[in-house]
């Protein structure tokens, strides 16, 4: 690991850079900035990061992280939406090995970011106000490019992303990551290891992206279709949430067909058994 070219994990520091920008910590952008060095490196060791990696960070700020990522990894190309800071980094990093794209993390196409297109990994500390919305684009439209994952997440988000079915958390995001993924819960990061402090508990989850589906689908736009059906109502039975999917009397067929109870809840299912039923729902 190579020296870093500055560390702005510092309070001090950060107040001073912030000042000298004329910026502040953007509430509208989930701008909450990690500061805490020993929580900064042990999610470098989480992403696994080897000399030879290419790393997409999401919303870098005043770069604590990104410092870290450049010490370790070939290439970094992070995605800023916030002009003064990605103007400040333009400046502090000039360096072969670094990109600052300005733009907005949901809006801006891979080819545009000089990243290979497969082997890449992400790791970033994701701005609260975008967290599932960024997630949902890493694993539904990029992960083809990647081959992980490591990001810093609210608690209660990386609940959902990990949680089994018949849990509170349990929901489309779960089936997302279980999916396409293998997603494990690394460590938490308690508030006062930011500036400003969030009002949550903040937790690292690492993915892994899987080569295909975690099942085989027949139509992944049908799971989908079924999926989204049965949590479209959350406190409502199956036999009320799939109407729109198929006639009454071949709802019936179908849950006789696959011996899913009519009266679960979507939450209780696991993907197998989506899987099952979307199958049903469109069979001939």
């Amino acid at each position: 690991m190579t020296s870093l070219p500055f560390d702005p994990a510092d309070y001090a520091e950060a107040r001073s850079t912030l000042g000298s920008l004329g910026a502040q910590p953007n509430k509208s952008l989930g701008q909450n900035f990690l500061l805490d060095k020993d929580a900064l490196d042990a999610i470098c060791d989480a992403a696994g990061l080897q000399p030879t990696d290419s790393v997409l960070e999401i919303g870098p700020g005043l770069g604590a992280l990104t410092v870290r990522l450049l010490a370790r990894a070939q290439h970094v190309t992070a995605i800023e939406k916030d002009t003064k800071f990605a103007s400040f980094l333009t400046k502090k990093l000039k360096r072969e090995g670094f990109k600052l794209v300005g733009a907005d993390a949901l809006e801006v196409t891979w080819d545009t970011l000089g990243l290979p297109q497969e082997n890449v990994k992400i790791v970033a500390n994701l701005p609260y106000s975008i967290s599932k919305p960024v997630l949902r684009r890493i694993i539904e439209e990029w992960r083809e490019h990647l081959t992980s994952a490591t990001v810093l997440v609210q608690r209660e988000v990386a609940f959902r992303l990990t949680a089994a079915p018949n849990t509170e958390h349990y929901g489309p995001m779960s089936i997302m990551a279980q999916l396409y993924t293998r997603a494990n819960m690394v460590f938490d990061i308690a508030p006062e290891a930011f500036l400003p402090a969030p009002k949550v508990v903040s937790t690292v989850v690492h993915f892994e992206m899987l080569p295909a589906p975690s099942i085989e689908l027949a139509s992944e736009t049908r799971f989908w279709t079924t999926v989204r059906a049965a949590f479209g109502q959350r406190r409502k039975n199956l036999g009320n949430t799939l109407k729109p999917l198929a006639p009454r009397e071949k709802l019936a067929q179908i849950f006789e067909q696959t011996s899913i109870d009519p009266k679960r809840r979507g939450e209780t299912l696991s993907i197998q058994e989506f899987e099952l039923l979307a199958r049903a729902i469109w069979s001939d």
